[in-house]
């Protein structure tokens, strides 16, 4: 069973790009109260190697 995750993005320059994401008008019943600024992520995948001097983080999808 997977945990709920939620990601809020911000912008150097837009700001809060995040914002809204988790309103009734963007998701409808999806939506939960005090997470209205986050976006839902439904799959998270995180790759890390050992290079034999080390790890290699081979980056973040969602």
């Amino acid at each position: 069973m997977g945990d709920i995750i939620y990601v809020t993005i911000e912008g150097e320059h837009q700001g809060d790009i995040s914002s809204g994401c988790g309103t009734t008008t963007s998701v409808g019943n999806r939506w939960q109260q005090r997470h209205e600024d986050e976006i839902f992520v439904f799959s998270l995948t995180q790759g890390i190697s050992n290079t034999g001097m080390g790890v290699k983080h081979q980056g973040l999808s969602f």
